[in-house]
């Protein structure tokens, strides 16, 4: 706008500009979504969860088989403290990505609308309606 450069094909292309780099945009946002997502479920936090687990699944196993113990609440405590800890591990990642998620949107869309709007009353003719209040602008018969 600043270009003053109104001309219908500049105006055109600006906008494909813009869906181009809106396009690629997302792709890259994807690529880096799933690398984070890939890093999330390989880090240290999550292996450390997961050993944890395992070691409480293990742990539980071990109880079972020592008969005094297996009567015990110990054995279902283990094991439910290891199911809560994937769980806790895999809603933390799924929190983490749907964070990435909520703010990935490119907002490009209102300003191509801007633009082929731009390019609408400064290069097609349209008729000006207006009452005490508004004004009204419409495509006239002869551009549609």
């Amino acid at each position: 706008m600043l270009l003053e450069n109104f001309e219908s094909a500049y105006l055109d292309g600006v906008t494909q500009k813009i869906g181009d780099y809106s396009i690629q945009y997302r792709e890259l946002y994807t690529a880096c979504y799933d690398q984070i997502e890939g890093y999330s479920k390989s880090s240290v936090q999550s292996h450390l969860l997961g050993g944890l687990a395992t070691i409480n699944k293990a742990a539980s196993g071990a109880a079972s088989k020592i008969p005094i113990v297996n009567k015990s609440q110990i054995n279902e405590t283990l094991l439910e403290k290891s199911n809560r800890l994937k769980e806790f591990g895999s809603r933390r990642t799924e929190q983490s990505m749907e964070k990435l998620l909520c703010v990935q949107t490119s907002t490009v869309l209102p300003f191509i609308e801007n633009i082929n709007a731009i390019n609408k009353l400064y290069n097609e003719s349209m008729d000006l309606l207006f009452d005490k209040e508004n004004i009204y602008f419409g495509l006239s018969e002869s551009s549609t």
